[in-house]
């Protein structure tokens, strides 16, 4: 069952991860991440035969967003805003339960950090 609202975990470029709201549309991810959106499975959610989704813009590279996690032992690089969410079995984008948040947020920690923030 699709929710109306979503908690997600933000991650903004040189920002420490964030809990957020947003209101389950396509629009308002595409607001969020300031344009096209991407779905990159992150793992598994043996809660309900579900996964972990990182969304983010799906052109952030050619646009040239700002740098914001390394991803996979630094083997990509994800750029400009995007969040981690939770999708169920059925293909829906849903909210993060505690645990999930407080382990995406250990994960996801480290931001960036370009050189004028160092």
């Amino acid at each position: 069952m699709k929710e109306k609202g979503i908690r997600v975990l933000s991650l903004q470029p040189g920002e420490k991860p964030a809990r957020a709201e947003l209101v389950n549309t396509l629009e308002a991810m595409q607001q969020f991440v300031g344009g096209l959106i991407e779905c990159i499975p992150l793992d598994a959610d043996p809660d309900d035969g579900g996964e972990i989704l990182l969304v983010a813009n799906d052109e952030g590279k050619l646009m040239g967003l700002a740098p914001n996690r390394w991803l996979w032992d630094g083997l990509d690089l994800l750029v400009g805003p995007a969040f981690i969410a939770a999708g169920d079995s059925e293909g829906n984008i849903c909210s993060l339960s505690d645990a999930q948040m407080e382990r995406y947020s250990q994960q996801f920690a480290q931001p960036v950090l370009t050189e004028a923030e160092q």
